[in-house]
């Protein structure tokens, strides 16, 4: 096989300018380009005429994608039985048209699951990350890979880059953590899941997006080199290592500079400091909004974000990139830049073999694979892993005969439990709340009660059917379910402008106030009033402010949204066929008022008290945070022994926990290593996660877990803007137990 780099110079070297620069536009998009009419498939004129006029674009995204922005559903949409089929029908009408023979990479949305007909929706990745599990997460990903390549697709957009750092932003349920070690290790891990399968994989959005100016979509981010590096560019950093093809730009602007006009981002950092050699892809729309905001023309502004490093624009729905043909002849930009950018496309191509085998054999193994179950049980496994039990009194576990009153609009609409970029369902393939615990206990009555904007008409016959029962749960939260009536998108963006039905989470959906929607809060206490023992499951896509609904429940398990099988999962989380084990990997604040609340804030020294290190705080809100980061009960309960801590070389360590647990039930632990440094350059973190274990122990079992840490645990981003280990106190902390060891400086 021949060298890619030289395959794409020989190929470049016969293309045209106009040919290049259609390598690098994405004007028309996927789910825009064909019509179905029964079983039978036609392209569009928009298409054809692009083709006619440029020859084949670099990349078309989402044929598959079917949801209420693309109008796609089981009547209009790509279908299992129809991938192959159209996407070779589409390759070569592209290559009929193509006077050098180039293919496409088709595209499509892989946030949790692909986003297309008839493919299973795992748990958004807020639940993902909830499950401490990133092995897991390889296995998801590894499925989704195989998936990809057997609908004869080649690229996934997956979320994996950005940090949940204010919960106020409508995609909180699309980040990890907002912890940057944590979030890394998931993105590392999907991405070798994903890559192992051979398909092409977009890590999304780099970076910092999560920090955006009072938690609004594409908002401005002021942070410094310390705190990007520091917080935003870890799973970045793990993503290139790990193989990521392509790194997706940010809307978001850092300092005044929009992301897709960023140089030091994308240039400096991103292909300098990291090394990442793939494609920069444009966010959708995402190089039309930056030459807006900066008030530039489509020729000067097109050029700036080639400049910066935006290598290939998604959504180019102007075709804001085609103006680099007349960019060029004006002297705007060099042809050179173009020529790279249209490298990296052609060798990303040829790398997947696309130029020797464009057409995929239908073999059936796609319907297969999806008969299989394989993807149904990793996303069972992930639901049952990713709650987190946040308070019981003791009223969990629940028998199967117990008279349960189920109350809540989330138990009963199976969109309410799939969270953003999820597909269409087939009915019957899929369970609500409602009928896997009917299918489980003995008796269960249902109704709303609550409602989104408030209104008072259930709140009686609510009340009524806990009276008449032995348990009442109770959904809680919010609403991505984007998929049950008419929604208005931005064409381009795909973010929300209005809808009829009630949201408050997803792309477009950011809130000022995160209290629990609507008179949810109200309806808990007035059931409190009965004296019923009362469950709540929050189902959301953000912590939100529990604090009242907290105080009045018997139990509380946050869900998160579970995804297909998250409704069989949460039965049997009530009923205790599956121990609760997921840990809080985003903090829940006391109130809407102490945002930020991540965990991992600068430490100040609080000298009076003479030694700790504390937070500055609120004199109203002493107490900022309800449940911390890191946060999970069990129907278990385990106890930490010891930690000892074993130097092993020149910073390097070796520290072993010993871990039991004192219950009669087997259950899983998350066990946790914090660090703080003092004594640095720069004032260090109150803690920062820097290793975990999810371990099984049986009854009254006993482990030793052993963490390593080395430079890139203990390094810290110096006054020098570059990471090295200082010389420093650091302090350890597991469960309840802590140590010290001193560093030594070592650049790297």
């Amino acid at each position: 096989m021949r060298n890619y780099t030289l395959f794409a110079k020989e190929m470049l070297a016969k293309m045209t300018l106009k040919e290049k620069v259609a390598q690098l536009s994405q004007k028309v998009a996927g789910y825009r380009c064909f019509t179905r009419d029964g079983e039978e498939f036609t392209f569009s004129k928009e298409f054809d005429d692009f083709l006619k006029e440029y020859g084949p674009m670099g990349a078309i995204s989402n044929i598959l994608r079917a949801d209420a922005f693309t109008r796609h559903d089981w009547n209009t949409g790509i279908e299992p039985r129809h991938r192959v089929k159209v996407a070779n029908a589409l390759q070569k009408r592209v290559l009929e048209h193509s006077r050098l023979q180039i293919p496409v990479l088709l595209e499509v949305e892989a946030n949790h699951g692909i986003q297309a007909l008839g493919s299973v929706m795992f748990p958004t990745n807020l639940g993902i990350g909830c499950t401490f599990n990133p092995e897991l997460y390889r296995k998801i990903m590894k499925t989704v890979g195989k998936e990809m390549r057997l609908s004869a697709n080649h690229m996934a957009f997956t979320t994996m880059l950005d940090m949940a750092r204010d919960p106020r932003w409508g995609r909180t349920e699309e980040f990890f953590s907002e912890d940057p070690y944590l979030a890394a290790q998931f993105t590392e891990k999907g991405v070798l899941g994903y890559k192992s399968e051979g398909p092409l994989l977009c890590c999304k959005h780099y970076c910092a997006t999560g920090d955006g100016f009072g938690g609004i979509n594409v908002g401005e981010v002021s942070i410094g080199h310390r705190e990007l590096h520091d917080i935003h560019l870890p799973p970045a950093e793990k993503a290139v290592k790990a193989g990521a093809d392509v790194v997706m730009a940010a809307y978001n602007v850092i300092d005044g500079i929009p992301g897709h006009m960023n140089a030091y981002l994308l240039r400096t950092v991103l292909r300098e400091e990291l090394g990442f050699e793939g494609i920069v892809l444009s966010d959708g729309f995402g190089v039309q909004r930056a030459i807006g905001w900066m008030g530039y023309d489509m020729e000067r502004g097109s050029a700036a974000a080639l400049k910066a490093g935006v290598d290939l624009s998604l959504a180019d729905t102007d075709g804001a990139y085609l103006h680099l043909e007349e960019a060029c002849k004006k002297g705007y930009i060099d042809e050179s830049l173009i020529d790279a950018a249209v490298t990296r496309i052609l060798e990303k191509k040829y790398e997947i073999g696309l130029f020797d085998n464009p057409y995929f054999e239908d073999t059936g193994a796609l319907a297969a694979y999806l008969k299989s179950g394989e993807q149904r049980k990793l996303a069972y496994e992930a639901a049952a892993e990713s709650a987190v039990l946040l308070k019981n009194n003791g009223v969990l576990p629940l028998s199967e005969n117990t008279k349960i009153a189920l109350i809540g609009a989330h138990a009963d609409n199976i969109y309410y439990q799939l969270g953003d970029y999820s597909a269409y369902q087939k009915q019957g393939e899929t369970c609500t709340v409602r009928e896997a615990l009917a299918r489980t206990f003995s008796s269960v009555s249902f109704t709303n009660g609550w409602d989104f904007r408030g209104a008072y008409d259930d709140f009686d016959h609510a009340l009524q059917l806990a009276a008449e029962s032995d348990v009442v749960i109770v959904t809680a939260g919010g609403s991505t379910a984007k998929l049950i009536d008419d929604v208005d998108y931005d064409p381009n963006t795909g973010a929300v402008r209005s809808a009829s039905r009630f949201l408050d989470c997803g792309e477009g959906m950011d809130v000022s106030d995160i209290k629990l929607p609507g008179n949810q809060t109200e309806l808990i206490e007035r059931l409190r009033e009965t004296g019923k023992p009362v469950v709540v499951l929050l189902m959301q896509g953000r912590p939100y402010e529990i604090t009242r609904a907290n105080a009045a429940a018997d139990a509380v398990l946050a869900v998160w949204y579970p995804g297909v099988e998250g409704a069989t999962a949460i039965c049997d989380l009530l009923t205790g066929k599956v121990n609760p084990s997921g840990k809080l990997s985003v903090s829940i604040p006391a109130a809407s008022t102490c945002l930020p609340a991540y965990y991992n804030r600068l430490a100040d020294a609080d000298y009076s008290s003479g030694s700790e290190w504390t937070v500055n705080t609120y004199s109203d809100h002493v107490e900022r945070i309800l449940y911390p980061f890191g946060y999970g009960l069990s129907y278990s309960a385990f106890q930490y022994n010891s930690m000892e801590v074993r130097k092993t070389g020149v910073n390097r360590f070796a520290v072993d926990v010993t871990v039991e647990n004192i219950s009669d039930r087997p259950g899983k632990e998350t066990v946790l290593l914090y660090i703080h440094g003092s004594g640095n350059t720069v004032r260090r973190r109150v803690k920062e996660l820097k290793g975990f274990r999810k371990i099984d122990l049986g009854a009254h079992e006993q482990k030793t877990v052993t963490f390593p840490l080395g430079y890139d645990e203990l390094k810290v981003y110096s006054v020098n803007e570059i990471f090295e280990v200082e010389q420093a106190t650091v302090t350890l902390y597991v469960g309840p137990l802590k140590a010290e060891i001193q560093t030594e400086p070592q650049r790297c």
